[in-house]
């Protein structure tokens, strides 16, 4: 027999090997794609969604954070308070005492720079 009727299987087996590795880079290219494509589509629905009575409450809270409020809040006495003989509860009953709610950026500056001032003070070891 000739020689060039034999097949070269070294060439066919590199480019079954090759082949078969792009067709599974492709495969999983693809895979993320679709996968991208849905979550896209779910955020979209996401952001177009409205529910009214949820989207009202949030805006009510949001507008109760960003402004000054008298407001009355339970707190719960002191360790070291005496407690009124009428609560012989072994729990402690809260009392209603007046408050002051400041908006939540003003609270955060305030505390950004009491920790600043603090972090000043401190002496370096």
């Amino acid at each position: 027999m000739a020689r060039y009727d034999d097949l070269n299987t070294t060439i066919i087996g590199y480019v079954t090997f090759v082949s078969s590795v792009l067709l599974l880079i492709i495969i999983l290219l693809v895979r993320a794609l679709c996968y991208s494509w849905i979550d896209g589509e779910d955020q979209r629905k996401l952001a177009d969604a409205h529910y009214v009575a949820a989207d009202q409450a949030i805006s009510e809270q949001k507008a109760a954070v960003s402004r000054y409020a008298k407001v009355m809040v339970e707190v719960a006495p002191a360790e070291g308070e005496s407690v009124p003989p009428a609560a012989t509860t072994e729990a402690a009953t809260p009392v209603m005492q007046p408050r002051l709610h400041i908006p939540v950026e003003r609270a955060k500056r305030l505390l950004l720079e009491e920790l600043e001032s603090e972090s000043k003070d401190s002496p370096s070891t």
